[in-house]
């Protein structure tokens, strides 16, 4: 990597007992520093761990993710791979105050006298939630049904990390980002979800459970792994 080290913050932890380097992603690399350590080793810290920091960067590309922090930009468009809908985001300006949202076929029209990227960021946050609602829930529902695999309640997320998750009380929260994975990607995660409510664990029963439903595991966990790079970047700015 040319530019080396990437830019990176310093902070210091009573609670270190050795110097830690942390790659978060959309933030950039931190180094915490035990107290009595000195700032200007830092420069000699992250040389010392060249190769392994290049190697975890390299992983975060592959996933989609970058140390950088993501510049928003607002979508033209909006493409549901999971139900296949896409939608063109048009804005007008008009006298009216606040930014309005309308909905027509496959368009979303925009207006008002003006508004910031982050209301509009919202409206279509809440734009992609609702359809994530009307097309996630349904699914589980009809796979649950057929799988004879019943769940108590859902609910549509906005979590950065997780495609999904299930409560020892069956609840069961989708992330409303599956909508922009391919539908058998957001099928399995729903599948994975709904044996989760027999096995709450990883255990080789659980697995064996998903077996039965999604033969080819093995491929569908590699196509997951690194699915974050279908997601658009201005969905994770919520």
């Amino acid at each position: 990597m040319a530019d080396f080290p990437p830019p990176y913050t310093v902070r210091v932890s009573p609670r270190a007992k050795n110097v830690i380097i942390k790659l978060i992603p959309d933030k950039g690399i931190e180094v915490v520093l035990p107290k009595g350590v000195n700032r200007r080793d830092v420069p000699y810290f992250l040389e010392k761990r060249r190769e392994w920091i290049n190697h975890n960067i390299r992983r975060l590309e592959g996933k989609g993710l970058s140390l950088n922090p993501p510049e928003l930009v607002l979508p033209d468009e909006i493409c549901f791979a999971a139900s296949g809908k896409v939608f063109t985001v048009r804005r007008v300006r008009n006298p009216k105050p606040g930014l309005r949202m309308r909905r027509n076929v496959d368009r979303l029209l925009l207006s008002g006298a003006g508004w910031s990227p982050d209301e509009e960021l919202k409206v279509l946050t809440n734009f992609v939630r609702s359809e994530a609602r009307q097309f996630l829930v349904p699914e589980l529902k009809r796979i649950s049904e057929k799988l004879n695999l019943p769940f108590s309640k859902v609910f549509i997320r906005a979590q950065r990390k997780r495609w999904g998750s299930c409560s020892a009380k069956g609840n069961i929260n989708l992330n409303m980002k599956l909508m922009f994975l391919p539908y058998h990607l957001a099928r399995y995660v729903l599948i994975h979800e709904l044996c989760h409510t027999v096995h709450l664990n990883h255990s080789a029963k659980y697995w064996r459970l998903v077996k039965k439903v999604e033969p080819d595991i093995e491929q569908l966990e590699k196509e997951l792994s690194e699915a974050g790079r279908l997601v658009p970047a201005w969905i994770n700015f919520q």
